[in-house]
């Protein structure tokens, strides 16, 4: 019989096992990465697959060729950190109290300009729905018995705050939000899962949700701040 498992490309499981070796610190302060040959050797892959897995880690901003040396691991100011391969390798290997701690300042510049914006931009029907995903997340904090939140109570409010991104009515804004949505996902897995914290932010997000219902700008900007500023706490805690 078959085996029924799904097993990743060569393409696939070369540019993650290289992506991890990277990210990892696997290759050294010099960061100089293997000659084609032997690298083709280590991964167990074509030469093909190799230097297109380069290319799209040149892509990810984790590797350059330099004159003389060949590939090399560019500098972490370098990476794109709104890559999901690339956060999925950070999450993985790098402090996820400091991976998380500089999401929350990122999001801290953002999500309260976007709840300003939707506030004065969102449809009716938005502001219902963001009306009804606040309504749903007092659902779950009623059925959750300590407080602490599980796979269900995070997706919802991971819906939360990604149809507020939606309802700034801004191109930018809502790509940022889709960018982000990665990371807030687990950013929210791990914030919310203390006993009484998911319960202990709901009064901001229903803060937030009113203010954009009655199209109060600088209401939904400063409970979105507020609450940006309980995650950190929430964040210091686990």
């Amino acid at each position: 019989m078959a085996d029924s498992t799904r097993r990743p490309s060569v393409f696939a499981y070369t540019l993650d096992k290289l992506g991890r070796q990277i990210v990892s610190g696997h290759f050294g302060v010099e960061g100089v990465i293997p000659r084609e040959a032997k690298l083709c050797e280590q991964l167990g892959a074509s030469r093909g697959v190799l230097r297109e897995v380069l290319r799209v880690l040149g892509d990810k901003g984790l590797v350059s060729a330099q004159p003389k040396v060949g590939m090399r691991v560019q500098p972490e100011i370098n990476w794109n950190l709104m890559d999901t391969d690339v956060l999925d390798w950070l999450w993985e290997h790098r402090s996820r109290t400091d991976y998380l701690r500089e999401f929350l300042e990122f999001r801290m510049t953002v999500e309260p300009a976007a709840a300003h914006a939707a506030a004065l931009n969102a449809t009716e029907e938005e502001r219902r729905e963001i009306s009804s995903l606040c309504g749903r997340l007092q659902d779950e904090s009623e059925r959750i018995m300590d407080g602490a939140s599980d796979e269900r109570a995070q997706k919802v409010d991971f819906q939360f705050h990604m149809a507020i991104f939606r309802a700034s009515r801004n191109r930018m804004l809502i790509n940022v939000g889709n960018m982000i949505g990665h990371i807030m996902r687990q950013q929210i897995a791990v914030t919310t899962s203390a006993p009484g914290a998911f319960r202990e932010g709901l009064p901001l997000h229903r803060a937030i949700a009113e203010a954009i219902a009655r199209g109060d700008g600088e209401a939904a900007a400063q409970a979105a701040e507020e609450n940006v500023r309980l995650t950190q706490v929430h964040l210091q805690k686990t």
